[in-house]
């Protein structure tokens, strides 16, 4: 590997490290914290993700919870998942791994700019329904840490520099 490339790279990939672990603790209270409340005629209920989806799993709502369970559970735990194995690429430097490594990464990149729509949806849902008089949504401390883990996933793909990958192949050349 090139010096330059190397020191890019380890710094880079050190930052993107400590990024990815950040989202993947934020993940925890994202998932455990309710991340809405809602009261309508009467009843008040707090929602997890997770229960959110068997909720509207219960109402007959299977295709809309199979979306947010796979946008709001499925595909962070998969980022985080796709960095690690980034990370873990980049550290042994597999020449022959470089392709498929470069794809994950284009992928995770591709995912980052669609990964705020949970929390965009979240808050247009509470604007909307606080106009009605029977039943109001409120934003719990869950869609905080969910959005700061996405923010976070997002902030480790940019900061991961793809061009270690490759420097174990060149060196391999002759």
């Amino acid at each position: 590997m090139s010096r330059p490339v190397a020191r890019l790279g380890l710094r880079s990939n050190s930052t993107a490290a400590a990024l990815a672990l950040a989202a993947a603790a934020m993940l925890v209270p994202a998932n455990l914290l309710p991340v809405l409340s809602t009261e309508s005629s009467g009843s008040d209920r707090s929602d997890t993700i997770f229960s959110g989806c068997v909720e509207l799993w219960k109402q007959g709502l299977w295709a809309i919870a199979l979306v947010v369970f796979t946008a709001s559970i499925l595909i962070p735990v998969l980022k985080i998942a796709g960095l690690c194995l980034l990370l873990l690429g980049a550290r042994r430097g597999d020449p022959g791994q470089s392709r498929r490594l470069t794809r994950v990464y284009a992928a995770l990149d591709f995912i980052g700019r669609w990964s705020m729509l949970d929390v965009f949806l979240a808050a247009f849902l509470t604007g909307l329904v606080q106009f009605g008089e029977f039943s109001t949504v409120t934003p719990r401390s869950g869609i905080v840490a969910f959005a700061a883990a996405v923010v976070l996933t997002v902030l480790a793909t940019q900061a991961f520099d793809p061009r270690v990958l490759w420097a174990a192949d060149t060196e391999s050349q002759p």
